[in-house]
C-alpha cells in the first residue's frame, strides 16, 4: 500500500510540475521591442530587467534581448546590451552562445582603462574550461595600474566621495578562478570564498 502511494504521489507532482513552471511571457512584447534602448536596457519596471526579476525567466530574458537588438538599430552594436545576453545565456547553461557573444564586447586597445578585455578574458576562458588561460586573464587584470594621478590604498581607488574597488571585477574573476569546472551561475553568483580544491 505504501508503494501504491509513493507512486500516486510521484504521478502527481510529474503532473503538476508543468503547473509550477515560471510564467516568463511578456503580455505587451512588441512595445517592450519597441522602447527606446536607455529605457529598455536601464529601467526596472520596462524592457528586460522587468523579465529577469522573475525567477526562471533567465534565458527567456536573454531571448527577450537578442529580439530587441535583433529589431532596434541602435542596438545592434551596443556593447553592454550584448554582454547583458551573453552573461544571461552563461547563468541558463548555455556555455558556447555565450562564449560567442561575449567576444563581440572588447573594447579597443587605447578605450580599455578599467581592464574591461581581461574580465572578457577571463569570463571566456572559464566557459570554456581553459583555467590556464583564465589564470593568465587574472593575472592581466591584477597587475592593471590605477588611471593616472590617481590612488589605490587596501584595494581601493577613490572616485570623488567614495571608494571603488581596484582593479574592477577582479573579485569576480577570483570566484571564477575557485569554482572552476562548476556551472558559471555557481561561480558568478555563489562561489565559496575558500577554494574548492
Amino acid at each position: 500500500m505504501r508503494r501504491i502511494r509513493c507512486l500516486l504521489f510521484l504521478a502527481l507532482t510529474c503532473a503538476a510540475a508543468p503547473l509550477l513552471a515560471a510564467d516568463c511571457t511578456v503580455a505587451n512584447r512588441d512595445a517592450v521591442l519597441a522602447l527606446p534602448l536607455q529605457v529598455f536596457d536601464g529601467d526596472r519596471d520596462d524592457g528586460w530587467r522587468a523579465l529577469v526579476q522573475r525567477p526562471g525567466c533567465t534565458l527567456e530574458t536573454a531571448e527577450l534581448i537578442a529580439d530587441y537588438r535583433g529589431r532596434q538599430p541602435a542596438a545592434t552594436g551596443d556593447l553592454p546590451l550584448i554582454w547583458r545576453e551573453a552573461h544571461l545565456r552563461a547563468l541558463s547553461g548555455q556555455r558556447d552562445p555565450a562564449s560567442a557573444l561575449m567576444r563581440q564586447t572588447y573594447k579597443p586597445a587605447q578605450a580599455d582603462m578599467g581592464g574591461w578585455n581581461a574580465y572578457v578574458d577571463a569570463t571566456i576562458a572559464f566557459l570554456d574550461d581553459d583555467l590556464p588561460a583564465l589564470q593568465q586573464a587574472r593575472a592581466r587584470l591584477a597587475a592593471l595600474p590605477p588611471p593616472p594621478g590617481r590612488v589605490v590604498r587596501d584595494g581601493k581607488l577613490q572616485v570623488g566621495a567614495e571608494q571603488v574597488p581596484w582593479p574592477p571585477r577582479l573579485s569576480v574573476v577570483d570566484a571564477l578562478v575557485r569554482c572552476m569546472y562548476q556551472p558559471y551561475a555557481l561561480a558568478y553568483e555563489a562561489c565559496p570564498t575558500s577554494s574548492p580544491y
